[in-house]
């Protein structure tokens, strides 16, 4: 199997520290402009590990907007906005994008969301977080279902494909088999500012900042239905008299995220539950040191960094046993069934229990998130690159 074959090459393969070759890179960066977590998070992470791992190419970052914030890159890394036709809808993309990259002199194009332009005047790479939106429609808006019944012709397009992770890879190679040949897996990485917080005044600040309760579990995502908030809020109703903790929930509001906050304002203990709306992530160390636990029964995740923040800093995580999560969180988690209310509740009872627990869990995190850096994920990139073009 491709994915087996997958797993030996990950393992035994050598990353060279060098570039590549030299040449200009495109790469679509417009989700900066509306989040700064899922995705967004992705691209800014991957381009501040580029531009430490590769002295050599030069990047054209396109957009159809102004980035709201100071990307900080290098002078190799060049902001284009492209608004003709109209940077509405597509056709900045399809249209004036083609055009711009044949100006710019562009050899290579990557897109890390995963189309790509239907006219490409260079080889294209794309990167694959998840098929959700393709085998599970109904956890995704209209306009991202949509966009997945176009999938398989930008997989087609595609020159090279690259994945978070072998269950992405294992699913795209189960339902495309023709694209196999395409496909590397780049694990992604955890960014150094997520270290254990130990300082009891950093501690207090945080708990001050977003009035936060002495002792919490926390979970950490976008507010969307395949986050699995519902049955998390189910199995905290069904734990709470057991425990003095209270649930802190974390995280932009994604799509159909009305019909969870009206189960909020009708939890039986709703004066437990908190919702702090999206933190900046220099606050998130502190949040995730403050925590007892990371409780994330999320249904599908390309990838889950998530669960690799909070294990760097030392948190105990929960998290499910189906989809990438198990391929991330290896040993150092403990593992529910997402499906079922009892086994997430059973779970929460367990680590807000078992102290030894835990600390076993913590420190087994540690090491399981020193395994992944986003430098490893740019040379890896890098080497995608040089597939492409070859």
């Amino acid at each position: 199997m491709l994915v087996n074959s997958l797993i030996t090459d990950f393992v035994k393969s050598q990353i060279s520290e060098e570039a590549i070759i030299c040449m200009r890179i495109g790469m679509k960066i417009s989700p900066l402009t509306v989040l700064r977590a899922g995705i967004p998070n992705y691209i800014i992470q991957l381009l501040r590990a580029l531009a430490d791992a590769d002295q050599h190419n030069e990047y054209i970052l396109y957009t159809n907007r102004p980035i709201p914030f100071e990307l900080n890159l290098p002078d190799r890394f060049r902001t284009v906005t492209v608004s003709f036709p109209s940077s509405q809808l597509q056709a900045w993309y399809q249209i004036g994008l083609p055009m711009q990259m044949k100006k710019d002199g562009i050899q290579l194009f990557h897109d890390p969301v995963y189309p790509l332009p239907f006219i490409l005047p260079v080889p294209g790479v794309i990167t694959v977080h998840d098929l959700s939106n393709y085998t599970n429609p109904g956890v995704h808006s209209f306009r991202s279902v949509l966009s997945g019944r176009l999938f398989p012709a930008h997989l087609r397009k595609a020159r090279q494909i690259i994945t978070d992770s072998f269950f992405t890879a294992s699913e795209l190679e189960r339902l495309f088999p023709r694209q196999a040949h395409k496909i590397t897996v780049v694990h992604l990485g955890v960014s150094d500012v997520f270290q254990p917080i130990t300082d009891p005044a950093v501690l207090e600040s945080i708990r001050n900042m977003y009035d936060l309760p002495s002792r919490f579990l926390l979970f950490l995502g976008t507010l969307e239905p395949r986050k699995n908030i519902t049955r998390l809020l189910e199995a905290f109703a069904l734990s709470s008299s057991g425990i003095p903790h209270s649930l802190v929930i974390t995280g932009g509001l994604g799509w159909k995220y009305d019909k969870l906050l009206k189960l909020i304002a009708s939890h039986p203990d709703k004066e437990r539950i908190h919702l702090t709306g999206y933190v900046k992530e220099a606050h998130l160390p502190a949040l995730l040191s403050a925590a007892e636990f990371l409780a994330y029964p999320s249904i599908l995740e390309g990838f889950g960094l998530p669960i690799l923040e909070a294990m760097a800093c030392g948190t105990p995580v929960i998290t499910s046993e189906v989809s990438s999560m198990p391929e991330i969180a290896g040993d150092a988690a403990f593992l529910v069934d997402p499906y079922s209310i009892d086994s997430i509740s059973n779970g929460i009872n367990l680590l807000c229990t078992n102290g030894e627990l835990r600390e076993k869990l913590s420190r087994q995190g540690l090491k399981r998130a020193g395994l992944f850096s986003w430098r490893k994920t740019a040379l890896k990139t890098l080497a995608v690159y040089e597939k492409a073009v070859n």
